[in-house]
């Protein structure tokens, strides 16, 4: 073996040995994010209930998370580029980490909206600082499939929530539970500071940090780029169709049309979740397989829209029909993997940061207007004597976001694309 291939298998082993070192930190983050927006589906009729909520007030307890998302993106975005990851997640996640607590302590709906601002604040950084790392760590043509392992990852957090959840809740209630997490979340942060690499050692930067003022120029150039709105149309739908239904809605909707109890829904959000994580890994090497990133995205998409129709238009009272329909419905939405991939493969390096969280920013905007706007359509229906919705109000809701889904698939399809293998090219030369 001659220098050269030494060299070379020494730094990657060195590299391998960092990132695993990185893993366990990342991924617990990764997976509190996860769980601390997905919680709240589960206990939403507990909190109906115990602090007599209306659906406007329980939608509004959700959209406060993906509000104090929506407003951190650009601040973390040039945190990103300026100071990295490493420093950008651990000093956000204490924030979550507070924010859990005043959520668990509350006693009001302003306390508990403050709780989940401070949470979605505190979360902001962890989905694109993974994605940045993703993106420094890893080759461009195998990013699609990093960005869909770390995603199914973090959707551990989403299956913790679920009958995990649920069984801890009704053996210490939901308020103990919570500040149980608080206190993981505050060693999660602490580890991200303690583990967490920016770039591999063997990539420094080569050129001097950007001043402020560079930063906030280069967002500028972000800004005016018509393909981020492209984009971020396709993600705010998408994911905020799957959050709403997932962190909102699919906890009263099997509480109220099909009777369940807390152990019972947790059951059937443990199993939308675990369909969840499976297409967030089938996704990933999608776009490899037949190189193509918008055609996995086109054809993920349709299959995700035609669900939401046959959730829309289901009437049975079958609780294995609507589980059925709720897992094709997750199975197909966890896209992020080649999305995010595509939206890498347009833009230059020392704009990832800015790129993801202008994205993000609208992302979690429309997640907040969407679940806003569900809550006011399942509002226009007349509760029952206990605060149930009738089961059409969740129909409307189905067929809203299964228009929105049809709308941005005809919009993404405007967007150029970039093959994994034009991008290998690239990088071997």
């Amino acid at each position: 073996m001659d220098y050269k291939s030494i060299l070379y298998t020494e730094k990657l082993n060195n590299r391998v040995r960092i990132v695993l070192g990185m893993i366990p930190a990342v991924s617990l983050a990764f997976m509190l994010a996860h769980f601390l927006r997905s919680a709240p589906a589960l206990i939403a009729p507990d909190l109906r209930t115990e602090l007599d909520l209306t659906p406007g007030q329980l939608a509004s307890l959700p959209a406060a998370i993906f509000l104090g998302a929506a407003l951190m993106q650009l601040p973390v975005g040039v945190l990103l580029d300026r100071f990295g990851p490493r420093f950008s997640m651990f000093s956000f996640m204490l924030f979550a980490a507070l924010g859990t607590f005043v959520f668990a302590s509350a006693n009001n709906v302003f306390m508990l909206r403050a709780g989940l601002f401070l949470i979605g604040c505190g979360a902001a950084p962890v989905f694109m600082g993974v994605i940045v790392l993703l993106s420094r760590w890893f080759s461009r043509d195998k990013l699609a499939t990093a960005t869909a392992v770390s995603v199914a990852i973090g959707g551990i957090g989403m299956l913790l929530s679920a009958s995990p959840f649920a069984l801890a809740v009704d053996a210490y209630g939901w308020r103990t539970t919570l500040k149980a997490v608080g206190v993981i979340t505050f060693f999660a942060a602490i580890s991200l500071f303690l583990f967490v690499r920016d770039r591999p050692p063997d990539q420094q930067k080569t050129t001097k940090m950007e001043s402020l003022l560079e930063v906030m120029f280069g967002l500028k150039y972000i800004l005016l780029d018509k393909r981020i709105y492209l984009f971020a149309a396709v993600t705010s739908t998408t994911f905020g169709t799957l959050i709403t239904v997932r962190n909102l809605w699919i906890g009263p909707y099997l509480n109220d049309v099909f009777s369940l109890n807390i152990v019972e829904r947790g059951n059937i959000i443990f199993l939308v979740s675990v369909a969840w994580i499976v297409g967030a890994l089938v996704y990933g090497p999608l776009d490899r397989m037949f190189d193509t990133r918008r055609g996995v995205v086109t054809g993920g998409l349709s299959v995700f829209a035609g669900a939401t129709v046959l959730l829309a238009l289901n009437d049975s009272s079958s609780t294995f029909i609507v589980t059925v329909l709720l897992i094709t419905f997750a199975l197909t939405a966890a896209m992020a993997g080649p999305l995010f991939a595509h939206v890498r493969s347009l833009f230059p390096d020392e704009y990832s940061g800015r790129v993801f969280t202008a994205i993000n920013l609208c992302t979690w905007s429309g997640v907040f207007l969407m679940q806003v706007l569900t809550g006011a359509i399942i509002d226009l229906f007349t509760v029952d004597e206990v605060g149930r919705s009738p089961a059409i109000a969740y129909r409307v809701m189905f067929g809203v976001l299964a228009i929105g889904l049809v709308v941005v698939l005809l919009i993404y399809r405007k967007v150029e694309d970039v093959t994994p293998s034009s991008d290998t090219k690239l990088e071997n030369r």
